[in-house]
């Protein structure tokens, strides 16, 4: 999927089109409204296995199985997960990763406390079956915490970021944890660090929500990471998805005071000191929070989760609001 020469925009009444070379149909693109209302995902990953998208609930804590008709199968069930931000599969060594979290919006909520939490729940991808669970928080007890973003390195390493303490943890494939990256620079007001994702040639890419700015992270020497140089802040951003190596979609929604709301595709020809912005799609009145490719094929999810976590504690379950992946490009 190339974006380089082309700009979309996506309108309230859901029609797309392109303003360059290409004009969209809105029959031409996946809308998937998940039938169980109240899930409240904010991220989504997608199982070539069974050609099914998997989600997460901030409400319940679950992790689901969706089918491309919006039917829904739970498939982890676990008391320890409160809400469950990043969940990632890992067809190579049959797992499915959770981050884990208590945002002030589960029925499950977490004993030590609001913004208190981050672990990392293993499972079997095939079973559902529990391997490992891991407290990241206690590597630095005495902070707040929300375990957000997550990825995994060629080995299998996994990396999870915290977006109220200042780190990146790092757990390896025997299950053990610690602080890959701690700095000053990832401090901010309200969520800092959130998605991230692993580049083949050995770094990572993150985003800093608050400021709007990703940095790039060597593997072999983190302490040498850089701020990618850019022509504009994405304020609000969210979800990453590399599609190729020369090529990122930075998903934004708010922060900071700002109404992003838009999807972003970056392009690089130095190795990710520098890039620029390619295309654009607005999405006007919907907080979409990541993304997913299926095959060729761009999908984003958007739950409305903003309300969620604004709505005071005794009206959180009167909010009923169904959840949407919506295809946005190809």
């Amino acid at each position: 999927m190339n974006f380089s020469f082309l700009i979309l925009f996506l309108g309230i009444s859901g029609s797309v089109f392109a303003v360059e070379t290409h004009i969209f149909n809105a029959d031409n693109f996946e809308s998937i409204t998940i039938d169980k209302p109240g899930l409240y995902p904010e991220s989504i990953d997608y199982n070539p296995i069974t050609d099914k998208f998997f989600v997460g609930s901030v409400r319940d804590g679950g992790v689901y199985e969706i089918d491309m008709d919006g039917g829904y199968r739970r498939i982890i069930s676990d008391d320890r997960l409160n809400s469950t931000l990043a969940i990632r599969i890992d067809t190579k060594r049959n797992r499915l990763l959770v981050a884990n979290s208590d945002v002030g919006s589960s029925v499950n909520p977490y004993v030590g406390g609001t913004k208190k939490l981050a672990s990392l729940g293993i499972y079997e991808l095939s079973t559902g079956k529990y391997i490992d669970f891991i407290n990241l928080g206690e590597l630095l007890p005495n902070k707040d915490h929300l375990a957000n973003g997550m990825t995994l390195d060629s080995e299998g390493n996994i990396y999870v970021t915290d977006s109220l303490a200042p780190v990146i943890y790092k757990v390896d494939t025997l299950g053990h944890a610690s602080i890959f990256l701690e700095s000053d620079k990832f401090l901010g007001e309200d969520i800092s660090l959130n998605g991230i994702v692993f580049h083949p040639d050995g770094y990572l890419i993150t985003i800093k929500k608050n400021d709007g700015i990703l940095f790039k992270i060597p593997l072999s020497n983190p302490q040498q990471f850089s701020m990618i140089k850019l022509s504009r802040k994405f304020i609000g951003g969210d979800g990453l998805v590399l599609i190729n190596n020369n090529e990122l979609v930075v998903i934004a929604n708010h922060a900071a005071g700002e109404m992003t709301e838009a999807v972003f595709s970056l392009n690089s020809i130095d190795g990710w000191e520098a890039a620029k912005v390619t295309g654009e799609l607005k999405m006007k009145g919907v907080y979409v929070t990541t993304g997913v490719m299926k095959k060729d094929k761009l999908y984003v999810m958007h739950s409305n989760l903003r309300t969620l976590i604004l709505t005071p504690p005794d009206d959180k379950s009167q909010l009923g609001r169904k959840a949407v992946i919506q295809q946005i490009a190809h």
